[in-house]
């Protein structure tokens, strides 16, 4: 077994027993504090923290004390929905895991683990990840700011151009005749709505055909070409035929879309600027690093001599050669009878 697989084992057998999840998922948490990040990146932490007196000794492992805060950080570090679990269900597990951490840790430590080659090299990489994360986390912090998110929200309202949009309803059916008697009822009096639910195919029949706002492009062409040429509050007088049917179509309503607001694009415009601000970044980072890429060189394949000799085909036996056992005499064997 793997090293990475033995210690994922010791890390999470004794909570996955008790409320079945696992720890990790959660870089956020993991990373901790801002301080936490520096500590690590620099090789440094600092263990002469001042204890809040609130924060109760829960456990202690050869004198080293497990605070609330310990494992309260550990259940934060959970995914989302494994915290939907009460953390005074699991806490008994959490404490006991925390306890399993530390033996393990001080194991390692009093075994000069942490002073092997092999794991200060993979210690210095983790350092270096952190570190990268943590500058670029800063960065794009110090860019997305409550004022270029609204600024960049006001360019999406200044550019956003409104576009026609259809509210409508249809009746869909398999054969034109009976969209033409279905016509012929509404001109009679009958009510779209009631109509729809009873002939309709189609998944909205049940909602009386209701098929919301739509732009134009959102449907079939021949459907959106009939809707969008009608007046609201009327029907098609003819059958509309498309890939799925004949359809009987009936406008409501009529309006331009409009921009979202803020809060529904708020995560789509952080997303923009996150992707902007680390795109500038390393640009701005490149022109001012000298970078050389070396390329290796590609060798050539080796010619084939123009002279190489051919394969000569295996040579046949003459066809009145036979072969040295053919006419041998066969030896013969006598059947023993039970005598």
């Amino acid at each position: 077994m793997k090293i990475q697989s033995t210690l994922a084992l010791v890390v999470v057998a004794g909570i996955s027993l008790g409320a079945g999840y696992y720890i990790g998922g959660n870089k956020d948490a993991l990373l901790g504090t801002t301080a936490d990040i520096q500590s690590v990146a620099t090789g440094t932490q600092d263990t002469a923290t001042q204890v809040d007196p609130d924060d109760t000794i829960v456990a202690t492992v050869n004198g080293d004390e497990i605070r609330e805060s310990d494992i309260l950080k550990m259940y934060e570090s959970l995914p989302a929905q494994y915290r939907q679990v009460p953390f005074a269900f699991i806490k008994a597990q959490l404490v006991d895991q925390m306890i399993n951490m530390r033996l393990v840790q001080e194991a390692a430590q009093t075994e000069k683990y942490d002073s092997q080659a092999e794991f200060t090299d993979r210690a210095n990489d983790v350092r270096l990840q952190l570190l990268q994360e943590y500058y670029l986390q800063k960065k794009i912090d110090e860019a997305l700011t409550d004022e270029a998110l609204n600024a960049e929200y006001e360019k999406l309202k200044a550019a956003f151009e409104p576009v026609e949009q259809v509210h409508a309803r249809h009746i869909l059916v398999e054969k034109e005749e009976d969209a033409k008697k279905l016509i012929e009822e509404l001109k009679a009096g009958g009510d779209f709505v009631e109509l729809a639910k009873e002939h309709s195919t189609g998944p909205s029949g049940k909602d009386g055909g209701d098929l919301g706002f739509f732009i134009k492009e959102a449907m079939v062409p021949e459907f959106a070409d009939a809707a969008f040429a009608m007046e609201v509050g009327t029907y098609s007088e003819e059958p509309v035929k498309t890939q799925f049917g004949w359809h009987v179509i009936k406008v409501e309503g009529r309006k331009p879309t409009e921009i979202s607001p803020f809060e529904e694009l708020k995560d789509e415009i952080s997303d923009t600027l996150t992707n902007e601000t680390v795109t500038n970044l390393l640009e701005s980072l490149k022109a001012a690093a000298t970078i050389e890429v070396v390329e290796a060189e590609v060798a050539e394949p080796a010619l084939e001599a123009d002279d190489k000799a051919e394969e000569k085909p295996a040579e046949a036996a003459p066809a009145d050669e036979k072969p040295a056992d053919e006419g041998a005499e066969t030896p013969k064997t006598e059947d023993k009878k039970d005598g």
